[in-house]
């Protein structure tokens, strides 16, 4: 089958001779797959970028991390219309340009083009050289396509009951690792449905991977290793050949289901025990892995200065590097779990302490004790699937009789347990790690940070892209989740914004828990994208009553098409803003910029726009950010609506509508507020769940009775 190739991180713009019809309606590029969708480290290759709109007119691409290249090869326009969402999108030329030096693993990239910003996509760096899958039909064993390795083969699962076969010889006790990345680089696709509807629609491809004898006997074979990535390791019994099957467990096809398999008989590692270190610290720690040449462990260092967080390291052995592996430096005492199968056996911390764990036999369970204070609230939280290891962990918590008094169990986007724990009186509490579904073995290895918390705050939101022309803006909405009675205000910023673009200053008030991000760009904004950072920081009173500067990063999550139209979410490292050119709204203007509302009063704002000549569909005007008829993002204070009687949907060339907001009364009253920022949207929709967001000038809303240093 055919595969496409794809690049990553600063392209150049290529000048194509030739004028599509511009477009109109113009919307994020949602990229699609990437082909090959792997390229080895100190290579320059070709690969393809499949894209939902045309990626004429890119001129940069970013990473999550610095280091690789990638510029458009496109000297042609290439017209790439928005299709089904189980279509495949329209390749695109890129070249990319790996260091020697690039850290081995993911990487996301966005693209950016004059017209608009891109979703996120995946690149592979390997330590292997890369073979593409042959054009030629490799669908069995006697078609299957030759290859030695160490080798990293980029193939595609393209059709339904899609199967590769793969030939390498090998010898009499050879050790060979066999690991594929599917889900891994495709996990934040936007659309990477495979057609049907309901509950036919399939997603990620679900890989397992068989290794036969030339015979036919089945030596080894995997299934959902690291999440729905499948892992082998085989001693191979003789000198000869040997095949190996890649398909997806239910036969689906697609040709976004991409993937890269890598096969070697080098070192392979999969996790150190412990893996967290404290600062200014050196330990021993097991490997877990193979063809490790007989050694078991490694010393792990960290000096007084170094960075604290997770790290990967590749482990020097006898037979070379190991793959990178996953190591905590934390500031906390690290302790490692021994012995503590019961409550009566329970390893007693010392807060704040971080715990290396082992479940190495089914039903395992380690118990902790520690110390509390009546309404003192303590963060407990494990990290082992984050770090691809298979625990799904579960934390219980119970006061000094063995009655359980809380639970925690997955985390954010994650089985990783995380709990926020208010002790309910002074005293003895115990906790319990354990596997949910009861398992237990080498690599059921956790890290448990236990530590004394205290009023804080997370953001969430819809924040993970915006294009603007110059002399527009657009609009995010950021949402604060309170944790353990924070009730303080918080200012929002944005950090890495394109030269010309800014963003109104905000501050989220006590009572409030949400607010918009407003995006403007200058009218001579050059043409430029970058990856940008929004946070919040806040002032948070100590147990002491000490205050200090508490900041947090928006977790950034991306949209992901489901059934039936619906839309999913998952966690992903960028945000970008881009400046581009003109869009389908020229201005967008909204009167008057400050307004004043009482409890029962109505007012209203009118907004006017002017749309580019090409534009003439229907634009969607809100204040909260709506799926269909429900909220799913506001920046209105509670007791403020948007009326049923807005003249809200502007229709072929209207270029005028209205907006009136309410106030609630009773209890249901808003609260007092001065001067707080928002602004009309403006929403034009490419398909059912895909629209860009526009926004009028900001506007000061004032409730009446706020006092006058709650002005922001």
């Amino acid at each position: 089958m055919k595969l496409h190739i794809v690049p990553i991180t600063v392209a150049t713009l290529c000048i194509l001779a030739t004028a599509l019809p511009a477009e109109s309606t113009i919307g994020f590029r949602q990229l699609c797959s990437t082909t090959p969708v792997a390229v080895q480290r100190g290579q320059k290759t070709t690969i393809h970028v499949r894209s939902n709109y045309t990626l004429d007119g890119s001129y940069r691409v970013l990473f999550d991390r610095p280091g690789i290249t990638m510029k458009s090869l496109e000297t042609k326009l290439i017209a790439a219309p928005h299709q089904g969402r189980g279509t495949p999108g329209t390749p695109f030329r890129f070249e990319v340009d790996v260091p020697a030096e690039q850290a081995l693993g993911v990487y996301e990239f966005r693209i950016a083009t004059k017209t608009a910003v891109s979703s996120v996509s995946h690149l592979l760096v390997t330590d292997y050289p890369v073979v593409n899958e042959s054009k030629d039909e490799n669908g069995s064993t006697a078609t299957a396509q030759e290859v030695s390795f160490p080798v990293a083969i980029c193939g595609m699962c393209g059709n339904a009951e899609d199967v590769d076969y793969y030939k390498f010889t090998g010898k009499a006790g050879q050790l060979v690792t066999i690991n594929i990345y599917a889900q891994r680089v495709t996990k934040a696709v936007h659309s990477m449905q495979s057609g049907g509807s309901g509950a036919s629609v399939m997603y990620l491809m679900d890989s397992i991977l068989t290794l036969r004898r030339s015979n036919g006997q089945i030596l080894a074979d995997n299934d959902n290793f690291v999440g729905g990535d499948s892992f082998l390791t085989c001693k191979l019994p003789a000198d000869g050949s040997y095949f190996l099957e890649v398909r997806d467990t239910r036969f689906i096809g697609n040709p976004k289901y991409v993937y890269c398999v890598e096969i070697a008989d080098r070192p392979f590692a999969h996790a150190v025990f412990p893996m967290a270190v404290q600062q200014g610290q050196t330990i021993e720690a097991a490997i877990v892995g193979h063809n490790l040449g007989a050694l078991e462990k490694t010393t792990l260092r960290s000096a007084a200065g170094d960075s604290l967080g997770w790290k990967r390291i590749s482990i020097t052995t006898p037979q070379g590097q190991t793959n990178p592996v996953p190591v905590l430096v934390s500031a906390y005492p690290q302790l490692v779990a021994t012995g503590n199968h019961s409550l009566g056996k329970a390893m007693p911390l010392s807060l704040p302490v971080g715990v290396n764990g082992r479940l190495s036999e089914p039903d395992e369970v380690h118990y902790y004790s520690f110390d509390a204070k009546k309404n003192r609230y303590y963060l407990l939280e494990v990290e082992s699937d984050r770090r691809d290891l298979p625990l799904d962990s579960v934390i219980n918590v119970f006061d000094s009789t063995g009655k359980q008094v809380n639970r925690g169990d997955d985390g954010y986007y994650t089985k990783d347990a995380t709990l926020y724990f208010k002790a309910p009186s002074d005293g003895k509490f115990f906790v319990s790690v354990s596997d949910l579904h009861n398992r237990g073995g080498t690599r059921y290895i956790y890290h448990l940070r236990v530590e004394p918390s205290g009023p804080d705050f997370e953001i969430h939101g819809k924040y993970y892209y915006a294009q603007l022309a110059p002399g527009t803006r657009m609009i995010w909405f950021a949402r604060l989740s309170r944790k353990n009675g924070f009730k303080g205000p918080v200012e929002m910023q944005v950090e890495g914004l394109p030269p010309g673009v800014s963003f109104t200053p905000v501050t989220i008030p006590a009572g409030l828990n949400h607010c918009a991000v407003i995006l403007s760009a200058e009218p001579d904004a050059r043409i430029d994208a970058r990856l940008v950072r929004l946070y919040g920081k806040a002032m948070i009173a100590d147990t002491d009553g000490t205050s200090r500067e508490v900041v947090r990063a928006a977790r950034v999550t991306c949209e992901l098409q489901a059934s039936g139209g619906s839309q999913a979410r998952w966690p992903i490292k960028t945000q970008i803003v881009g400046v581009t050119n003109p869009l389908d709204l020229v201005e967008f203007e909204a009167t008057p910029s400050e307004i004043t509302l009482r409890p029962g009063e109505k007012v209203e704002i009118k907004v006017r726009v002017k749309r580019s000549e090409e534009f003439t569909g229907p634009i969607q005007l809100a204040m909260p950010f709506l799926y269909g008829n429900s909220i799913v993002e506001d920046q209105l204070p509670p007791g403020v609506t948007m009326s049923s009687a807005s003249k809200a949907r502007l229709t072929e060339k209207m270029v005028e509508g209205t907006i009136i907001l309410e106030a609630a009364t009773g209890e249901n009253a808003p609260k007092p507020i001065t001067r707080f920022p928002i602004a009309v949207m403006g929403r034009i929709s490419m398909s059912f769940s895909i629209s860009t967001n526009y926004a009028s000038n900001p506007i000061r809303l004032t409730i009446a009775g706020a006092p006058a240093n709650a002005e922001q």
